[in-house]
């Protein structure tokens, strides 16, 4: 199973061996690929490891027929275009994913005509890229080649931070790479991008410019510190209960985009409630010199526990300062917010998209089942009960008369791999929802919790120290996934980098895309923990006394035949009173559903039911009804 997810990373400039700064960089040569239609003339691409690979040229891959195959799924994860500078009038891109799975590993390469830089003392090429990688790092696999003879080829780094952890470069990516020691002098020159890689995601390439000296000055700022706003550490929560409030650190990478030194930097993260601050801390780095990334420095701090107290709204701020003036103030912060509710466990603050898995995530004909999900942790669960879900969904419309289960896990992480497992995982309770196509994008729905496998209702006992699971669960026959509400608002991977070293995880959204999901396990990566879906969870002392958590008066005849069956089962149903609504279940030994159906308004009733596709064993029927519930068990033989 393919699972794809992102994190940006910043500005990076490569091959970088000797800084000048002269006022006088001659451009010796350039191709924005505006309205070719085609590659340049002269240009070629092909695969080396004999496949189908190809380099070509786009202007809108956003279009209805869009000539990147998966833009729509993926461009959510690096914003909703491609922002090259001359983006708007054509690039050139390879599309990976389009691919698929191929073996080998496809070697697919782009390259010029003949350049002649005999003049030039010095070569330094430019270019403007959007790519992201699945499989294969970007170091090694996505690079520059440069040759003058076209056979002999000499290596270049464009993306020396770029790891199939990363995914995603930014957009757009400028690489600047110094090719003098091949190229300078040359009545010859090939230029070549090559990339390596298997069912990655695309690579788009722009606005190459080459000059005859170090043009660093052009594109970068003499003095300009920034914290990196991919990898900054946050609340594990966006929004924690009152009775669950922890104590968590800080981490935030910051980056000197600069060309030169910053001397005296210093990083500061403050807490304010309200405006009023509450907690301050700061991070000494001394000198940072120019081009530098700083990575996973933790603040020596204990940390901030927020107040235990409802209704409590928090905004934290990373803040960087150096000696020298800065020339940029729109990096020096980045900023985040979280709050303390009564009972509610929340991720996000509200959906800002929709989420559903491409179809290259399942093998051809496999169901479109998958599962996504929050991991909650509960510091203290004495006396607290789970007792509702709340979640949201996208194109309802789309999807009615479909039903979604939505189960609550309790998890250990046996093999503290950050993956929950089946054997891992215990189902502790459940519920069902049956879509409308009504509701709307993002729209909240709550629904009580079942406890598993008694049928009471929000009253699911709760342990401290431990992690529970929330996830809706989609399991499908079809073809169309179903779409989920997610956000992307909240970014969690400095949060669980720093709590997992620390050997306390703390994690966000849970993801399994199977069409088995109960042989699957559910993923704490998720589609990339900058993105969560909006399926929350409500902990606090037991739901009000609900009549479904009665066990069904002997008065009520509810009864299997045949029993053992070997075809079908008959549910024989004389109730005492009409129930206006009431739901069906039938389970395997392992609590997994096997079927469920909703009914209303009935009383005296026998339903049919095929078992001729179990297999010999033991298996329950729940009854819920408005009364109570019953279970019954049965056997399956053949």
């Amino acid at each position: 199973m393919k699972v794809k997810f992102t994190k940006y990373f910043s500005l990076v400039l490569t091959a970088l061996c000797l800084w000048t700064f002269s006022n006088a960089q001659n451009l010796i040569y350039s191709e924005s690929f505006a309205d070719l239609g085609g590659l340049p003339a002269g240009w070629t691409t092909g695969d080396e490891s004999g496949g189908a690979g190809a380099w070509a040229w786009c202007d809108d891959p956003s279009a209805t027929n869009p000539c990147i195959v998966n833009w729509a799924a993926y461009a959510g994860q690096h914003e909703m275009g491609y922002f090259s500078e001359t983006g708007d009038d054509g690039f050139v891109f390879m599309d990976s994913d389009a691919l698929g799975n191929v073996a080998p590993d496809h070697v697919v390469t782009l390259t010029t005509n003949a350049l002649d830089f005999s003049t030039a003392g010095e070569v330094w090429i430019k270019s403007e890229n959007l790519i992201g990688v699945f499989g294969l790092d970007a170091i090694d696999n996505a690079i520059l080649r440069v040759s003058t003879d076209n056979a002999t080829w000499t290596d270049y780094t464009l993306f020396p931070l770029l790891t199939t952890g990363e995914r995603w470069s930014d957009n757009p990516q400028l690489t600047l790479t110094d090719i003098s020691d091949v190229a300078a002098g040359s009545a010859t020159v090939y230029i070549q991008w090559q990339w390596t890689g298997n069912y990655e995601y695309y690579w788009l390439l722009d606005d190459i410019e080459v000059y005859d000296s170090d043009p660093s000055s052009i594109f970068f700022l003499a003095n300009d510190l920034q914290v990196n706003d991919n990898f900054y550490a946050i609340s594990p929560n966006a929004i924690t209960p009152a009775s669950q409030v922890e104590q968590f650190g800080f981490l935030s990478d910051v980056e000197n985009v600069g060309v030169q030194d910053q001397t005296n930097v210093n990083l500061n993260v403050t807490i304010t409630d309200g405006g009023t601050p509450v907690y301050s801390e700061d991070l000494s780095y001394g000198t940072i010199p120019g081009f530098t990334d700083v990575q996973n420095v933790f603040f020596n701090g204990m940390g901030f526990t927020p107040a235990a107290e409802a209704g409590k709204t928090y905004e934290g701020v990373y803040a960087i300062t150096g000696d020298s003036m800065d020339m940029d103030n729109s990096n020096d912060m980045q900023t985040f917010d979280f709050a303390i509710s009564d009972t509610l466990f929340a991720k996000e603050m509200g959906a800002t998209r929709s989420v559903t898995p491409a179809d290259g995530n399942w093998d051809d004909g496999e169901p479109r089942s998958w599962a996504y999900g929050n991991c909650f942790y509960v510091v203290d669960g004495t006396d607290l009960n789970a007792r509702y879900v709340s979640f949201a969904i996208w194109d309802a419309v789309d999807f009615a008369n479909e039903l979604v289960t939505l189960t609550l896990y309790e998890w250990v992480d046996a093999n503290v791999d950050g993956n929950a497992d089946p054997d891992e995982r215990t189902q502790i309770a459940f519920n069902f929802y049956e879509i409308t196509g009504d509701e709307a994008n993002g729209g909240l729905i709550s629904l009580p919790l079942i406890k598993f496998p008694e049928n009471t209702i929000g009253a699911i006992p709760l342990n401290s120290a431990t992690n529970y699971i929330m996830m809706l669960e989609y399991n499908t026959v079809g073809s169309t996934p179903i779409a989920v509400a997610a956000s992307e608002d909240y970014d969690y991977g400095a949060t669980v980098f720093r709590s997992d070293s620390l050997e306390m995880p703390r994690y966000p959204g849970m993801l399994g895309i199977n069409g088995d999901l109960t042989t699957e396990p559910y993923s704490s990566v998720g589609f990339g923990r900058d993105i969560v879906p909006v399926v929350r969870l409500s902990v606090g002392e037991a739901l009000g006394t609900v009549s479904t958590q009665d066990i069904l008066s002997d008065d009520n005849v509810v009864t299997i035949t045949p029993n053992p069956a070997t075809d079908y089962i008959n549910l024989n149903l004389d109730l005492v009173n009409t129930q206006e609504e009431a739901i069906v279940r039938i389970l395997d030994v392992t609590g997994k559903t096997i079927l469920v159906r909703n009914y209303e308004n009935i009383q005296k009733e026998t339903f049919e039911y095929s078992v001729n596709d179990l297999a010999t064993g033991t298996y329950f029927l729940n009854l819920i009804t408005n009364d109570g519930n019953k279970s019954i068990r049965f056997v399956v033989t053949k």
